[in-house]
């Protein structure tokens, strides 16, 4: 190791320390990047300088003022919102909370095993009501049956979500891959193409949870086997037919 990696090793330490002084939690507003220590550094000074000025004047305008436009802290959402993080974390509070901690205490959920359907249906709209409170929308809740969506918010209760000045988050519940997607049979994109869990178990694959609402056959994965062949002989075509835009 040559002595000007040491430098940037002795310079990242002493700035992380500064930090832990002021008791900041870098880990709440950063994301470190060890594989390039210079830049960690840039970073860090920037976000230093930052705090150090805030503290001193406390005041976003006069920050503004001062050229200081914009929070260096990660990730970034929109100025009011990150503005709102920030502070919070120079204040030693959680810039995120779970669902459940942002929920009033007296509005928390029911276990869904103690529920009827009717009391699902009424105990939906009513979380829905409250979700929408704190900026946060279910953008499925009247494509599925109630019983499925209350049960994955039930699930989503424990994951956080950054706080926000304004706006909000929307919950799909689509991570991407279909065979493990509770909206897969009633969404248009997750019934438009085949995948290898799919081909393996002979069928279209859903979550366990769904099973109790949908019966995938053998047929079914043949008609998206059937559907994406066609798709993928239309693009071929298409490609055939400009190959000079390619």
């Amino acid at each position: 190791m040559n002595n000007s990696s040491i430098d940037s090793l002795l310079e990242n330490q002493t700035l992380k320390n500064e930090f832990k002084i002021r008791d900041l939690d870098l880990n709440q507003i950063w994301q470190p990047t060890p594989e390039n220590i210079e830049r960690e550094n840039a970073e860090l000074h920037y976000l230093l300088e930052f705090a150090v000025k805030y503290l001193e004047c406390r005041s976003r305008k006069k920050m503004e003022k001062m050229g200081y436009l914009f929070p260096p802290i990660s990730f970034c959402i929109e100025p009011d919102s990150d503005w709102l993080r920030f502070r919070r974390w120079l204040q030693g509070k959680p810039i995120r909370k779970t669902l459940r901690q942002q929920l009033p205490e007296s509005n928390k959920m029911k276990p869904p095993d103690s529920l009827s359907e009717e009391e699902i249906e009424l105990e939906l709209r009513r979380l829905d009501r409250l979700l929408d409170e704190i900026g946060i929308v279910v953008d499925f809740i009247d494509e599925l049956p109630p019983r499925l969506v209350y049960e994955y918010l039930w699930e989503t209760m424990g994951e956080e979500f950054e706080l926000m000045a304004g706006g909000g988050w929307h919950l799909d519940a689509c991570s991407g891959y279909c065979p493990g997607c509770i909206r897969r049979p009633w969404c248009d994109s997750g019934g438009a193409r085949d995948w290898d869990a799919d081909r393996v178990a002979g069928k279209i694959v859903f979550p366990e949870s769904v099973l109790r609402f949908v019966s995938p056959s053998p047929m079914s994965l043949a008609i998206i086997c059937e559907r994406g062949a066609a798709e993928q002989r239309e693009r071929e075509e298409f490609k055939r037919n400009n190959q000079n835009e390619f």
